[in-house]
């Protein structure tokens, strides 16, 4: 979406832009895009940032299940500063921190215990460490910025910070926001790879045997051209269709003509697999789905497959209907 000419004029950042990774959403200014990651849902890494001077970072760690004590967010904290006071040692930079309240919208009444701080080094950082009792998750995260503080950094915290999420919003599903991508996928699947290119992002999902991928391609006029849009996405996908034997149907997705994929897996490497998956004692992946649309309005090609056990319901329709292409619901979306 682009910024806002007013927006513009008055310098302001206006906060259009909705991350979703691994459990957590949260706000940011639209010029802000995932550029760091590691881990998975239960302890990780995140950061997004304008690759020039503000950004924000995120840690976290999940306590275990049927734990009795309430972690305590100042030892937490304590223990954080001890850790950034050791890096900044060793590249001799000298830090100056500071307690402070957590930013008021930062707190959720009855879910969150937290405590806030300031650190000051090459760097400025507006932060809180918390502890959610729904996600069980222990969460710091810091805005950054010049160490002037310019760019209203304060205000920035306070609004990024405040929009923050640390687990999902309708329970049974997760969304996944980043760059330009928005979509919804179960929760008990698990994140297992992705690829995040200029023009093509891919997302592909696990659980037990069973595989599902979202794959968006933009300037979609440009990469297709005038070919046939099953041939196209048989050359050019590479998630499970790539690993399939498939029929095409004509059907709907987001409003837009698209193509109803359904079969098994391919014969060769994919047929190892499976016994593979038996071996296991896995249920094996034989029931290949698929759904495919160009979007002409967002100028992108959209891709929403899955190879999973018989007895698994079919993710695909409903997680391309929650996979955003174009419209008003996702401007809504973007600003709300």
């Amino acid at each position: 979406m682009s910024r806002p000419l007013e927006h513009a004029e008055k310098g302001r950042k206006p906060f259009t832009r909705l991350v979703g990774w691994q459990g957590f959403t949260f706000r940011v200014p639209d010029a802000w895009d995932l550029t760091g990651f590691s881990g998975r849902h239960d302890s990780g890494y995140l950061r997004v940032d304008d690759s020039e001077e503000q950004g924000i970072e995120v840690k976290w760690s999940t306590e275990p299940r049927g734990s009795k004590r309430v972690p305590d967010v100042t030892v937490r904290r304590e223990s954080y500063f001890r850790a950034l006071k050791e890096t900044a040692r060793k590249k001799k930079i000298e830090l100056t921190f500071k307690e402070v309240d957590a930013p008021r919208p930062a707190l959720r009444e009855g879910e969150r215990t937290a405590a806030g701080f300031t650190w000051l080094g090459d760097r400025k950082a507006i932060g809180a460490v918390w502890h959610c009792s729904v996600c069980r998750r222990v969460v710091i995260a810091q805005v950054l910025g010049d160490r002037s503080g310019r760019g209203s950094l304060g205000s920035v915290a306070e609004k990024v910070l405040g929009s923050f999420a640390c687990h999902d919003a309708e329970p049974g599903w997760r969304v996944w926001s980043l760059y330009d991508l928005y979509t919804e996928v179960p929760s008990e699947w698990t994140l297992e790879s992705q690829q995040l290119m200029n023009v093509y992002l891919r997302l592909t999902f696990a659980r037990s045997a069973a595989k599902l991928s979202v794959e968006q391609w933009s300037a979609a006029n440009v990469a297709r051209r005038d070919a046939y849009l099953d041939g196209w996405l048989s050359a050019n996908a590479k998630g499970e269709l790539s690993q399939s034997r498939w029929q095409v149907e004509e059907g709907e997705a987001r409003g837009h003509p698209a193509l109803r994929l359904s079969g098994g897996p391919k014969l060769g490497l994919p047929a190892a697999e499976l016994i593979k998956q038996v071996g296991r004692l896995q249920r094996p992946a034989t029931r290949f789905s698929g759904v495919g649309w160009e979007c002409p309005v967002a100028n992108k090609i959209h891709l929403v497959e899955a190879l999973r056990p018989a007895a698994y319901p079919d993710p695909v329709d409903a997680v391309a209907a929650r996979t955003r292409c174009h419209g008003a619901e996702e401007e809504g979306a973007d600003s709300a």
